[in-house]
């Protein structure tokens, strides 16, 4: 466990009647990072956050610092999910080239089911991201490259055996299909219909070999 963690989760605060208060950042976390899904970065306010967490202004302030530091906490928990789920599904105990192709089909059907409704939030902060925060944008960066990483990864072992180009660049091939996961994500906001998306990612998948 890390050191914000442990810091988190032994905090105490002194709340409205001196008493202090433990939590599960975990928990915490994953109630806050649902808000900003919900509502965007933006628009939540820390009354929401304290409601959808129970905690007091104290405790959230104490240990997160303010709303910016409880974003950035909640899109480290929201993203360490996120890339565990995508390693899973590209090592999926298929043929490489299957297992690419059936995560990316994932974020397609993710991104038709909520037509209308959030995307992904890893993509929605960095839409909404403003030019001069280079703290959240260092935090997307690093996100971006270890899911990029994982895509360079499953080109290789597609490589290897033999399904795609061999003189690819992976580490190129990798952005490209990053780039591809982020934007089947928007165009699935303005009601793309799951054909179309899937298209999408045969288009993709040709490019491979």
């Amino acid at each position: 466990m890390d050191h914000s963690k442990q810091t988190a989760k032994k905090a105490g605060e002194a709340g409205q009647r001196g008493r202090p208060r433990e939590f599960d950042t975990d928990t915490v976390l994953a109630s806050a990072s649902q808000v900003f899904w919900d509502h965007g970065y933006h628009a939540t306010t820390i009354d929401d956050l304290c409601k959808a967490t129970g905690l007091l202004r104290g405790s959230l302030y104490g240990v997160f610092g303010d709303k910016h530091g409880i974003m950035l906490a909640a899109l480290d928990h929201y993203s360490e999910g996120a890339v565990a789920r995508l390693a899973q599904r590209l090592s999926a105990p298929v043929e490489p080239e299957q297992a690419l192709r059936e995560a990316l089909l994932h974020y397609a059907r993710v991104a038709c089911a909520l037509s209308g409704q959030r995307s992904c939030l890893i993509t929605n902060t960095t839409l909404e991201m403003q030019p001069g925060d280079e703290e959240l944008r260092a935090r997307v960066a690093a996100i971006q490259r270890r899911m990029a990483t994982l895509l360079a990864a499953a080109v290789i072992r597609g490589q290897s055996s033999g399904a795609f180009d061999s003189t690819l660049d992976e580490k190129a091939a990798g952005e490209f299909l990053l780039c591809l996961m982020q934007g089947l994500r928007v165009m699935g906001r303005v009601a793309q219909g799951e054909d179309a998306l899937t298209g999408i990612v045969d288009v993709a998948m040709r490019a491979l070999v």
